[in-house]
């Protein structure tokens, strides 16, 4: 028993020292297949409202002290733009008293959002975009912002997400 204990020591090192060499001689990520360099991109629908966080709520309006999450609509996230602007009641109305609604689904004439983007509201900060951060585009494209927008609310202001 004692010759046992003696040899049998050693050759459970032994086969060890043999089942580590076998792991590290076989490592499974050398056989990966890792994509190019190369990343595709998407041209999203300018009128979508992906399209239009993209473009104009993200690099124009979620900027700090804005619409940064600090209050609503909030335009950090696709999500948070369509969840705080489509058929919610707008802080303020127009003078008329008419306009209420940030974003009526199917009626960009009713929507609060096209009245800041085109008229000064009276005892407001004034037209949207107060400040435009130095990566938007909206100085130069503003009509092309602003029809995008109206045709994205006119097409019933989808939730992409779902569909």
């Amino acid at each position: 028993m004692n010759a046992l204990k003696k040899y049998l020591l050693p050759l459970f090192l032994l086969f060890l020292l043999m089942a580590c060499e076998d792991e590290a001689d076989n490592n499974p990520y050398d056989d990966l297949e890792y994509p190019s360099e190369e990343i595709e991109t998407v041209e999203l629908d300018k009128q979508s409202l992906e399209g239009l966080h993209q473009d104009i709520f993200l690099p124009t309006c979620a900027n700090s002290g804005c619409h940064d999450g600090n209050f609503e609509p909030d335009f950090r996230t696709i999500q948070s733009t369509y969840n705080t602007m489509v058929g919610h009641v707008a802080l303020k109305g127009d003078p008329s008293g008419d306009i209420t609604m940030r974003v009526v689904a199917g009626d960009a004439d009713e929507s609060m959002l096209i009245y800041r983007l085109t008229e000064n509201l009276p005892n407001s900060s004034g037209i949207m975009p107060l400040s435009v951060e130095p990566d938007s585009d909206w100085n130069a494209k503003q009509s092309e912002h602003i029809d995008n927008i109206k045709a994205w609310i006119n097409a019933g202001a989808k939730n992409s997400i779902e569909g």
